[in-house]
C-alpha cells in the first residue's frame, strides 16, 4: 500500500457539500450478502465457461454431454448471479430514500439461491442439458440423457429465481410510487408537464422501471414454466411451440437486460461520489426511461426473426424497438455520466474506474447488439459466436464491472482508503486485457460464422477458443489481483472497528493493552419517510366501485355464457372458459378488498399476505386447468359446477390479495394476474 492510497480520500473532496444520505449499518451488511454471493457465483460460473471454451480448443477433453450440462449451468447459474448482486446494489441506494423492505428482500434471496441450487442439482447430479433457455419441446425429449426429475427440477429452479425477483419489484413499485405520491409522479410525468418541480431521483426512476418491466417479464417466465411443469404433470396437454418460444424469450431476454439498468441505478449513486457533483434528474433522463419502459418489452422478439410464422408486424416492431432501445438510456444515461466526469477533478480509485470503464462496455456490447437485430445481419450472425460476444461485452465488462465497482466502493468507504495504484492497474489491466480479447475473438468467430452453443466447432477453428481461452486466463489473472487489492480493503476495515486500550489490574497493578471493538454507530441519518401498508385501494370511490361491478355483471351475463357454450363444442376453449371465471373472481375479490371497512383492516401483514397471494394463485390457477384434471368431470354436471366455483375462488383471491398491496401495485398485481391466466389459455391445449 502506498502512502497516497493511505491518506487520500476515497470520495471526491466536494461530496460532503452534495448533502448524501448515508446507509445504516444493517444495509450495508444486506448489500454484501447479496453482492458477496453475486460475485462468488460468477467467480463459480466463470470457471465453468473457460472450462467449456478449452474443450472447443480440444485442450480439455470433456464429452458433449458434459459440454451441454456446463452450458446450461453457466447461463442459468450467471444470470442469478448477476441478478443478485445489482439487486443488492439498487436497493442499496434507493433504501437511502425509500423505505424498501429488508424482509421482503431477504426472501427475494432465498428463493432466487434456492432456484439457483435447484440448478446444479438439476444440470450437474440429473444432468439436464437442454441451454438454460429451456426451449419447448427440448426438456422432454432428452434421449436418456437426463432423467425427468432433472426437468422439473431445473424448471422448478428457474421459478423460484423468476418469483425471487417478483417479490422484489413488487416491494420496490409499491413503496416508490406510495412514498412520491403515484405511479405518474414516480416516473417523472408530473414534472415532464410542469406540475412538479422536485422529481424523484434518477435512481428511483430507474427502480421504478425496472419493477414494472421486472413484473411483466417474470410473469411470463412463470407462465411458460408453469406450462412445462403442467406438461410434465400430464402429457395429454399440448404447448403450442411459437408461443412458448415467444414468452421464453420475452423472459430471459428481458431479464438480461434489466441487469443492467438495475446496476445504472446504483451508478446514478456512485458517480456522484468521485465526481463532486450531484446526478440530478432531468426532462432528458425522464423521457429516456419512459421511452425504455416501451422498447425493452418489444425488443425480445428480434430472437425469432427465422421463425417464419411469427407475425410480420410483430418482426417490424422488433427491429424498431431494438434500434430505439440504445438511445435513451444507453446514449443519455452515457452521455450524461461523462459529462459529470468532464472537468470535475474526477477521484480515480480502483471503484470509480470500474464505473468509467462499465460504460465502454455498455456502448460496445449495445453496439453489438444493434448490429445484431438489423435483419441482413442477424441472418448472418445471430447463431454465431457474434451473439455470445455482445451479450459477454455488456454483462462481462459492463454489469459485472459495475457489480465489482460496488463491492469495492463498500470496501473503500469502510477501510477510509482506497486500494493501492499498483493493484488498480494490475487488476484493470488484466481484465480490461483479457475482457476485451475474448470478446474480440467472438466477434471475429462470429463473422467467420463460428456457430454458438456446439460442443464441437469446425475442423480449423480450434485455434480460436484456444486464443479465447488465454485472454480468460489473463481476465482470471486481473480478477484475482481485484480479490487481493479487496481482502487488503477488508482487513484495513476490520482494524478499524477496534482501538488498543489500556487496561490496568486493581490487585495487581499491572497494565497492558487490549484490542476493544468500536460501536457501529449509523451516523448523522436523514430519517427516512414514514409510509403506511398499503396507501390506497384498487377501485377508489363510489365511480370506480360501480364500474368494477358493472363490468363483472357484464362479463358475467354476455360473455361467459358465450365461452361456456363454445367450450362445450369444441375442448379448445375449455382454457379460455376457466381463465374468464377467474377473472370474474378477481374482479368479485378486488371490489370486496376495495370496500371503506375493509380497506381499513389492511395494514402490513395483509401486504405480506397480498403478495404471497399475487404469486401463488396464478401458478395454482394455471396449474389445475390441467386436462386430467378437468376431463373426468365432463358428463358429471354437479362435479363441474364445484369445479368452476374453485376456479372462481382463486380469482377471489387474486383479487383480495391485489387489494392489499396499494392502488398502483394493486392494479399492476391484478392486471398481470388475470392476464397469466388469459393468455395462458391461449397457448395450451389437450383434453
Amino acid at each position: 500500500m502506498t502512502l497516497e492510497a493511505a491518506t487520500a480520500p476515497v470520495v471526491h473532496p466536494r461530496f460532503a457539500e452534495l448533502e448524501a444520505t448515508e446507509p445504516r449499518v444493517t444495509e450495508r451488511h444486506v448489500a454484501w450478502l447479496f453482492v458477496g454471493t453475486g460475485v462468488a457465483l460468477f467467480a463459480v460460473m466463470g470457471l465453468a465457461g473457460l472450462a467449456m471454451r478449452l474443450t472447443q480448443a480440444q485442450v480439455l477433453g470433456l464429452s458433449p454431454a458434459w459440454f451441454y450440462r456446463l452450458m446450461t449451468l453457466h447461463g442459468a447459474g450467471m444470470l442469478a448471479g448477476v441478478l443478485l448482486g445489482t439487486m443488492g446494489a439498487l436497493w442499496y441506494v434507493v433504501r437511502q430514500t425509500v423505505p424498501l423492505s429488508m424482509g421482503r428482500l431477504l426472501v427475494s434471496y432465498v428463493l432466487i439461491v434456492g432456484g439457483a441450487v435447484a440448478v446444479v442439482v438439476a444440470t450437474m447430479v440429473g444432468g439436464f442439458a437442454t441451454g438454460w433457455t429451456f426451449l419447448w419441446p427440448l426438456p422432454f425429449h432428452s434421449f436418456g440423457q437426463w432423467p425427468t426429475w432433472a426437468t422439473g427440477t431445473f424448471l422448478v429452479g428457474l421459478l423460484c429465481i423468476g418469483a425471487g425477483f417478483f417479490v422484489f419489484c413488487l416491494d420496490v413499485l409499491m413503496k416508490t410510487t406510495e412514498t412520491y405520491g403515484g405511479l405518474l409522479r414516480t416516473l417523472g410525468i408530473t414534472y415532464l408537464r410542469g406540475r412538479d418541480d422536485s422529481p424523484p431521483p434518477p435512481q428511483v426512476l430507474a427502480a421504478t422501471v425496472v419493477a414494472i418491466e421486472g413484473l411483466e417479464a417474470c410473469a411470463a417466465g412463470v407462465m411458460i414454466l408453469v406450462a412445462l411443469i403442467s406438461r410434465m404433470l400430464d402429457s395429454k396437454l399440448t404447448i403450442d411451440a411459437l408461443w412458448a418460444k415467444n414468452f421464453t424469450y420475452f423472459f430471459g431476454h428481458s431479464v438480461a437486460n434489466l441487469t443492467i439498468y438495475l446496476a445504472i441505478g446504483a451508478v446514478y449513486v456512485l458517480v456522484p461520489r468521485y465526481a463532486g457533483r450531484p446526478w440530478k434528474t432531468t426532462k432528458p433522463i425522464v423521457v429516456a426511461w419512459l421511452f425504455t419502459l416501451l422498447f425493452v418489452m418489444a425488443a425480445y422478439s428480434h430472437h425469432l426473426y427465422m421463425d417464419f410464422v411469427q407475425p410480420g408486424g410483430l418482426q417490424v416492431l422488433s427491429e424498431t424497438a431494438s434500434f430505439a432501445a440504445a438511445i435513451p438510456v444507453g446514449v443519455i444515461t452515457v452521455f450524461t455520466g461523462l459529462m459529470l466526469v468532464w472537468g470535475s477533478r474526477y477521484r480515480w480509485t480502483l471503484a470509480s474506474s470500474l464505473v468509467y470503464l462499465g460504460f465502454a462496455g455498455w456502448v460496445i456490447g449495445g453496439t453489438g447488439a444493434v448490429l445484431d437485430s438489423i435483419i441482413p445481419f442477424n441472418f448472418r450472425f445471430h447463431n454465431t459466436l457474434w451473439v455470445v460476444a455482445h451479450f459477454h461485452t455488456y454483462l462481462l465488462l459492463c454489469v459485472v464491472f459495475w457489480e465489482l465497482a460496488f463491492v469495492t466502493y463498500l470496501l473503500e468507504e469502510a477501510a477510509g482508503r482506497t486500494a493501492s495504484r499498483a493493484q488498480t492497474r494490475l487488476a484493470l489491466g488484466g481484465m480490461v486485457i483479457g475482457g476485451y480479447g475474448l470478446v474480440a475473438v467472438w466477434y471475429l468467430s462470429g463473422v467467420l460464422g463460428v456457430p454458438r452453443r456446439y460442443a464441437v466447432h469446425p475442423a480449423g477453428t480450434a485455434g480460436y477458443s484456444l486464443a479465447a481461452s488465454i485472454f480468460v486466463m489473463i481476465f482470471a489473472l486481473g480478477f484475482l489481483v481485484l480479490l487481493w487489492a479487496l481482502v487488503g480493503l477488508a482487513r484495513t476495515a476490520h482494524a478499524r472497528r477496534y482501538e488498543n486500550v489500556e487496561v490496568r489490574d486493581t490487585w495487581s497493578n499491572s497494565r497492558w493493552r487490549v484490542r476493544r471493538r468500536l460501536d457501529e454507530p449509523d451516523g448523522a441519518l436523514r430519517p427516512l419517510p414514514r409510509v403506511a401498508e398499503p396507501l390506497g385501494v384498487v377501485f377508489t370511490g363510489p365511480v370506480q366501485l360501480g364500474l368494477a361491478v358493472a363490468t363483472a355483471v357484464v362479463l358475467h351475463v354476455a360473455f361467459l355464457p358465450q365461452t361456456v357454450d363454445a367450450a362445450e363444442k369444441s375442448t379448445g376453449y375449455y382454457s379460455l372458459d376457466h381463465a374468464g371465471q377467474f377473472l370474474l373472481g378477481a374482479l368479485v375479490g378486488a371490489i370486496v378488498a376495495s370496500l371503506p371497512r375493509v380497506a381499513a383492516r389492511l395494514d402490513r401483514r395483509t401486504a405480506d399476505l397480498g403478495i404471497a397471494a399475487v404469486i401463488a394463485v396464478p401458478a395454482v390457477m394455471m396449474l389445475v386447468m390441467l386436462p386430467s384434471l378437468y376431463g373426468p368431470l365432463v358428463g358429471r354436471p354437479a362435479l363441474q359446477f364445484l369445479y368452476h366455483v374453485g376456479i372462481a375462488a382463486l380469482g377471489v383471491v387474486l383479487g383480495l390479495g391485489a387489494g392489499a398491496l396499494g392502488k398502483v401495485t394493486g392494479r399492476f398485481a391484478l392486471l398481470i394476474g388475470v392476464s397469466m391466466a388469459v393468455m395462458y389459455a391461449a397457448g395450451i391445449g389437450g383434453g
